[in-house]
């Protein structure tokens, strides 16, 4: 069913960003952006952006728990970078709200 683009909405039911009640954000997603390394992907929704880079495998170093066991271990090291604007938690409401 395709979509009616010939109705228009008062600025009232439109959300904050423009869409009317049942348009998405747009969605791009891609691989192997990054050559440098062994896999990597990037995807974005409407303004969020996430991009993976894996580097791997690699040899153990001396000491590592995965060279003791004679290579049946292994170790993931895992790198998060988020930019400072974009923090996890929310801001707590103001009027004294338990949400």
């Amino acid at each position: 069913m395709p979509l009616d683009t010939s109705t228009t909405y008062p600025l009232t039911k439109l959300r904050l960003d423009g869409r009317r009640w049942n348009e998405l954000r747009l969605i791009q997603a891609q691989i192997s952006t990054n050559p440098a390394s062994s896999g990597s992907s990037y995807l974005s929704m409407g303004n969020t952006s996430i991009m993976c880079s894996v580097h791997g495998p690699a040899e153990g170093r001396r000491g590592d728990a995965s060279g003791a066991a004679g290579g049946a271990g292994a170790i993931v090291e895992v790198d998060v970078n988020v930019a400072g604007f974009a923090g996890v938690d929310r801001k707590r409401r103001a009027g004294g709200s338990d949400k």
